[in-house]
């Protein structure tokens, strides 16, 4: 029987420079030393410092647009809104996507489907909760057709 400690790779430390602030720092890479070398040179690296900053910015950003469209700031903590800020904006791509490919047969289908589209949204700018979204990240196209077509059942014109 082989020990555990057989079974891992070798790792290998290298030094590299930060894209952005130019400061050099350690990483740790486990593939082949050949193919860690290429990483090394080819990869563009950051430090922990310039990629922070980098992910302020982006969630700053992406949370600018959001609150164009009625949607509040999240509460997490940075790392957690950082990651929800991200996927908020992925899933108000797939709403936009799905009411851009819809068709209507008459106005009043029409009138119907953007009212269910805007309690949709306005249950959706409630959630201010950083964790609300990351739970519901795995949300699919097809998941917000159901919500909206359940909605829209309930819609009075």
């Amino acid at each position: 029987m082989k020990h555990p400690h057989n079974l891992m790779k070798e790792s290998y430390n290298y030094n590299v420079k930060c894209r952005t602030c130019r400061s050099l720092f350690q990483v740790q890479l486990f593939e082949s030393h050949e193919k860690n070398l290429f990483l090394v040179d080819k990869k563009d690296w950051y430090c922990e410092t310039c990629k922070k900053e980098y992910f302020s910015q982006q969630t700053k950003k992406l949370t600018e647009e959001h609150e164009v469209l009625g949607f509040q700031d999240l509460e997490g903590s940075p790392k957690s809104v950082s990651w929800a800020v991200k996927i908020r904006g992925e899933l108000i791509n797939k709403v936009n996507y799905l009411r851009q490919s819809l068709t209507f047969e008459n106005n009043d289908e029409k009138v119907l489907s953007e009212k269910a589209f805007a309690v949709f949204l306005a249950e959706w700018q409630k959630e201010t909760d950083a964790k609300w979204w990351i739970d519901h990240r795995k949300m699919t196209v097809r998941d917000i057709s159901k919500k909206i077509h359940e909605l829209s059942e309930t819609i009075q014109i």
